[in-house]
């Protein structure tokens, strides 16, 4: 992978490290925050609060650092250069405003000027990263399934960021003709499902076969899932808005699994044709990843009977529902991967001239193994603690899951400065 990694600028890789730093600052703020909340999470999905830790954990945790990630993956997945180096930042000045106007007006609840200031900036940024994706991939020669499920994936992002908006505004005016609860659960969807879920499948199934060497890949089950998954979205979104959750969505919910299973065993084949057989920490948590996606899905038949028999269970496996997918699967996701991605952008930025030319390190030379593994088994305390603190409405469990919560983003966040600010020490050696 090393070797496929482009060099870019001065200015844009600087632009990619800001990204995954900020969006490491928004996982600590996102834990801080957590730990002020915790008789909020045991209430009711829609809370000032609540949807100031969601839109953190979707925006500054989650699509920060895909945004960072694509401006350097996108060149490799699409062997093109990216379509322009001025509209990220552009994207990226207007995106940090518009996310904290954004979550401070949701955690105080103001929805007036901050509020909807902050939904406007928000979708322009969406809005221009979207541009700069498609209009690589129009550069692009190359025609894979990867490259439909990251423009597929924009595509929806731009759409939530617009329903986002509408909503945000909605707060003031209330033109919207439908219940405001109704549009959040289809807003709400349209990112998990439709940003999220298609952009990781479209980028995982390049890179899981990369770093573990694998002999087969079943690109076909990837075309079948990318039509299952944006079929039962599509269907969900127009079931939903009129008629809200009842028995159609089991049928829908039957349609999005098939298309998960499809990518499921894509992955699983390549896991079993590996050459690579030792599992690094990083590969480890996207397997946890997976595990907490499918557990998440697990209860979407206990949260449709309960809404459909207006149950007040339903509330309460909705959050466990949301956070498994925010704090687990995304989560997960993200701290594996950026231990992956980041150390070979670094390295390939300070070492690949020199490969062949002297005694250079490794990528995973670049960071400490020690906060890695701090990183990992804090994280899967914090997993077990807080997952199963909910569930059995023990708010001790919850507070100390959150502290493993914290340390794990402390220790992450230091191994980001750590990585970042690596300098080359043997080349100071030589010159003594």
């Amino acid at each position: 992978m090393s070797s496929s990694l482009p060099k870019q600028s001065d200015g844009m890789y600087k632009l990619v490290l800001l990204h995954y730093f900020i969006s490491g600052l928004c996982f600590l703020l996102l834990a801080v925050l957590f730990l002020f909340s915790i008789k909020d999470i045991s209430g009711h999905y829609f809370n000032p609060h609540l949807l100031a830790i969601t839109h953190l954990a979707a925006l500054g945790w989650g699509t920060l650092v895909i945004f960072g990630a694509c401006y350097q993956l996108l060149p490799v997945l699409l062997e093109t250069d990216l379509y322009s180096s001025k509209l990220p930042w552009f994207t990226f000045v207007l995106f940090i405003p518009g996310l904290f106007c954004l979550i401070y007006s949701f955690w105080v609840f103001e929805p007036g000027i901050h509020m909807q200031a902050g939904g406007l900036l928000l979708t322009s940024a969406i809005l221009t990263f979207c541009i700069t994706v498609i209009r690589t991939a129009k550069k692009s020669k190359v025609s894979s399934i990867h490259k439909e499920f990251i423009v597929t994936s924009s595509i929806w992002l731009v759409a939530t960021a617009l329903v986002g908006t509408l909503l945000v505004f909605n707060f003031h005016y209330a033109f919207l003709p439908k219940d405001h609860l109704q549009y959040l659960r289809l807003h709400a969807h349209m990112g998990l499902a439709g940003w999220f879920l298609m952009l990781i499948i479209g980028v995982s199934c390049k890179l899981i076969p990369m770093f573990l060497v694998s002999r087969i890949q079943l690109n076909h089950l990837l075309s079948w899932s990318y039509y299952l998954v944006n079929l039962a979205l599509l269907l969900f979104l127009i079931d939903g808005y009129f008629y809200g959750i009842n028995l159609h969505t089991y049928f829908i919910t039957m349609v999005l699994l098939a298309g998960l299973s499809c990518y499921f065993v894509y992955v699983k084949k390549c896991f079993d044709s590996r050459l690579k057989k030792k599992l690094d920490i990083p590969i480890l948590k996207t397997v946890l990843s997976i595990s907490l996606l499918s557990l998440a899905l697990i209860l979407i038949p206990v949260i449709i009977y309960s809404s459909s028999k207006q149950n007040g269970l339903a509330v309460h496996y909705s959050i466990f529902y949301g956070m498994l997918l925010f704090m687990g699967w995304i989560t997960a996701l993200i701290m594996g991967h950026a231990f992956k991605t980041l150390p070979f952008i670094v390295w390939v930025r300070k070492y690949e001239h020199l490969s062949g030319k002297r005694k250079i390190p490794m990528p995973a030379d670049l960071y400490s193994s020690k906060l890695l593994k701090l990183q990992y088994v804090s994280y899967i305390a914090f997993c077990i603690l807080f997952f199963c603190g909910y569930l059995l409405y023990s708010p001790v469990m919850m507070i100390i899951g959150i502290g493993c919560l914290l340390i794990s983003s402390v220790a992450y966040l230091l191994n980001l400065v750590i990585l970042i600010k690596h300098k080359d020490k043997s080349l100071s050696h030589e010159r003594i």
